[in-house]
């Protein structure tokens, strides 16, 4: 692990333009797991999580 991977790192969000905090422990985890750093903010992630889940409710009203 090298030295920036220690330290919280401030984000750009795709989506809105706001910065947010990627801190450590996320860093980590995200590593862990194999995942890419963050794009969207945490808002604009449940956001589109919650767009996402309206969705797929919508399809399954639709297809009975």
């Amino acid at each position: 692990m090298n030295k920036t991977e220690n330290q919280d790192k401030v984000i750009i969000c795709c989506d809105c333009g706001g910065t947010f905090i990627w801190e450590k422990g996320e860093q980590e985890f995200y590593r862990d797991k194999g995942f890419t750093a963050p794009r969207r903010c945490p808002s604009c992630r449940a956001y589109l999580k919650r767009k996402i889940r309206e969705s797929e409710r919508a399809r399954e009203v639709q297809n009975g």
